[in-house]
């Protein structure tokens, strides 16, 4: 990395650490903004309680020679006036604070971010970063293992799950809507000292999906989304309830909502690590950058979307690993890695991800991986590695930080972007990093397509992503043909119908085999290749 982009990526990490510290907070606060002298270095899980360390080269002035530990809440934008600290220790180079994680109660501190802060005019002051637990993994009762039988993927319909087996999947993709759960009761849950109620048949209908997926051999990958309706309205962020969106972004910013999330995650965690079937992957939201209409939250900046999204994907981990530590969690993005074209609530899929990653460093570095999603360009163009000459002359595509679009032809511009120093994973490695969404289709009234381009294209694709070795699954979507998706884009993206397979279904089954290129090597001249070895592939 050059020297330009370390000033620079240091230069954003700087402006990030202000933000969090400065964001939806009071006048007072800010003023304030230029005694943050304080880094609070870890935050963990220890037994029964949560430790917290901090350090300062410069210790801060106060009235008493003392910092004061105060807990906020992720619907908590601010110490302000408040008085209630949680502990004490004596200003110094060096402080550790020790405060009861109360587990399971009205109490609990599991989803809380501390802040150091000395007391100056009457005030207790922040001088610190705030930071949130960092290992929920430690109360965990169960640790499921995270099979992968093959690469390859589809988004899976349970109608057809007995399919999956025979065709190899090794991952099998679904959504899940969490306002759907408080569309009514009937199984009673209790969390943190209060009762809820999920819809039981909600409940029951997801305990079928995943016992199929799971049943078939495959890693259970669940995309976690929001819609909006009047009767969980309080579910959505809100700046963002308005109705016709597709997908909403989860409200933390209030606190009945933020406990009902926790509660719900926390619930489904649980529930599916074990006899019901085991999610393995939870994708928090979907394509987030394009927050119009995939993740909306009103006409917000990127900066906010960004910081926002942080803690609402903080929410969920928490529940999550703290149910089961083997499962994984995603953040999302789309194809649109540098694109902009000026649309209220749609920004490039990197900046919100660089911002992304800037929040969750600085309030406590977590073991986030990454889903993206290397659609073609145009979105419908299955011959992807042939861009439409009006698409062509844009420049669009290419192997450096700066390209406009991720396609098959250039995931290396994501992954090489991941092992960022700012992009690692708490251990110093690289994040785990999925493909759980790319799709051609067999059919497109705008660039002439038949079922044996779909299967080449898929073939290609699979090819291309397989051998980067940071990708560890590739989700095709999808199974079968979803009439939206054929009556709104015109794209039928299956590799079967309702009533029957198409070519694509031999060829996925088929194509991760090295045996067999008869379900492979029929995409050569389609391609305009005579061997794969022509574009570096095997």
């Amino acid at each position: 990395m050059n020297n330009k982009k370390k000033l620079r990526l240091g230069f954003l990490l700087a402006l990030i650490l202000a933000a969090v510290l400065q964001i939806s907070v009071g006048s007072m606060e800010v003023a304030y903004a230029a005694d943050i002298t304080v880094t609070v270095n870890s935050c963990v899980i220890s037994g029964q309680n949560v430790n917290v360390t901090a350090t300062s080269a410069m210790i801060p002035v106060s009235a008493d020679g003392m910092y004061y530990l105060f807990e906020l809440k992720p619907y908590e934008s601010a110490v302000g006036t408040r008085k209630d600290h949680c502990a004490t220790a004596p200003a110094s180079a060096a402080a550790t604070f020790t405060v009861p994680l109360n587990l399971n109660s009205a109490t609990s501190k599991l989803y809380s971010r501390f802040v150091v802060t000395v007391l100056q005019n009457g005030r207790y002051v922040p001088v610190s970063n705030e930071m949130y637990i960092t290992n929920p993994e430690a109360v965990a009762s169960k640790a499921t293992n995270y099979p992968v039988r093959s690469k390859k993927g589809l988004t899976a319909d349970w109608r057809f799950s007995e399919e999956l087996a025979a065709l190899g999947a090794g991952f099998a993709s679904y959504e899940l809507d969490v306002s759907r759960f408080f569309t009514g009761g009937g199984l009673n849950y209790n969390y943190n000292g209060k009762a809820y109620s999920f819809n039981a048949a909600v409940v029951r209908e997801y305990d079928i999906i995943c016992t199929r997926l799971a049943g078939a051999g495959c890693n259970v990958v669940m995309v976690i989304k929001n819609s909006y309706n009047r009767a969980t309205a309080d579910m959505v962020a809100p700046s963002g309830r308005a109705a016709g969106k597709n997908c909403y972004a989860f409200n933390v910013d209030e606190q009945i909502p933020t406990e009902k999330l926790e509660a719900l995650m926390s619930f489904l965690a649980e529930r599916y690590s074990g006899s019901m079937g085991t999610i393995h992957t939870w994708v928090i939201g979907n394509e987030v950058n394009s927050s119009n209409p995939w993740h909306y939250m009103g006409n917000v900046s990127a900066d906010v979307l960004a910081a926002h999204y942080a803690k609402e994907f903080r929410v969920c981990y928490n529940a999550i690993k703290s149910q089961n530590s083997g499962a994984r969690v995603f953040a999302s993005i789309d194809q649109r890695w540098n694109f902009e074209d000026g649309t209220r609530g749609q920004f490039a899929a990197k900046k919100i991800l660089d911002l992304f990653a800037a929040y969750i460093n600085v309030s406590g570095n977590i073991d986030w991986g990454l889903s993206f999603h290397p659609y073609p360009t145009p979105i419908y163009n299955c011959s992807f590695w042939s861009l439409p000459a009006e698409y062509a002359r844009m420049n669009l595509i290419d192997h450096t930080d700066d390209s406009k679009f991720v396609n098959p032809t250039n995931t290396d511009v994501v992954t090489n972007h991941m092992i960022l120093p700012t992009m690692l994973a708490p251990n110093g490695g690289v994040r785990h990093i999925l493909i759980t969404e790319m799709g051609f289709t067999s059919q497109s009234a705008r660039i002439p397509t038949n079922e044996l381009n779909q299967a080449a294209a898929m073939v290609y694709a699979y090819k291309l992503t397989s051998s980067n070795p940071l990708i560890e699954g590739i989700v095709f979507h999808r199974q079968v043909d979803h009439a939206s998706e054929i009556k709104s884009d015109g794209m039928a993206l299956g590799i079967r119908t309702e009533t029957g397979i198409k070519y694509a279904y031999g060829v996925f089954a088929n194509m991760d085999k090295g045996n067999s290129p008869e379900y492979t090597d029929f995409a050569l001249p389609i391609i305009g290749i005579s061997s794969w070895a022509e574009v570096g592939l095997q």
